[in-house]
């Protein structure tokens, strides 16, 4: 399944809805150079879950280990498996927005395992969207082969 493109003023407010909602639960992350979130949907619109990257509940958010990039990249939990594990139901036919950009490889897998059918991002050029280049493709790639909708909006000057 190729994936689809939207200009900002071509989308339904829906998708701008839940894209921005994603963009703010992003905020509440404590990891001082990345932050990423997530927001499921169930096929009635309503939200299922949210996520944003961060440590464990249980590990201490330390400035030292905020400010390590491969300590901190060893504790962290990506926004989409925060959303996934935070839900208290099946996924299956659901809809993920993520901000700032596309899935990881490693979260394609799980976000196809959970059932959930769309992914919904900004098509946006950043630090993150570069950094995380390689990843993301090998996700739209998973995510084809799965059958999983990727729909990008195009949004430009944000």
């Amino acid at each position: 399944m190729k994936p689809q493109a939207y200009d900002l003023h071509d989308v339904s407010k829906k998708y701008l809805r839940f894209i921005y909602l994603a963009e703010h639960v992003s905020k509440w992350s404590k990891d001082p150079s990345t932050k990423t979130g997530c927001v499921i949907v169930r096929p009635d619109t309503t939200v299922a879950a949210v996520g944003y990257n961060g440590f464990p509940r249980t590990i201490k958010d330390s400035y030292e280990l905020l400010n390590n990039r491969e300590e901190k990249y060893k504790r962290t939990i990506h926004c989409e498996m925060n959303a996934i594990l935070s839900a208290r139901e099946r996924l299956d036919g659901y809809t993920l927005y993520n901000w700032p950009g596309q899935s990881c490889d490693r979260c394609a897998v799980h976000i196809i395992q959970s059932g959930i059918v769309k992914v919904v991002s900004p098509k946006i050029v950043n630090d993150f969207t570069e950094r995380w280049k390689e990843q993301a493709k090998l996700a739209e790639e998973l995510f084809a082969e799965a059958g999983v909708e990727v729909v990008y909006i195009k949004m430009e000057g944000v």
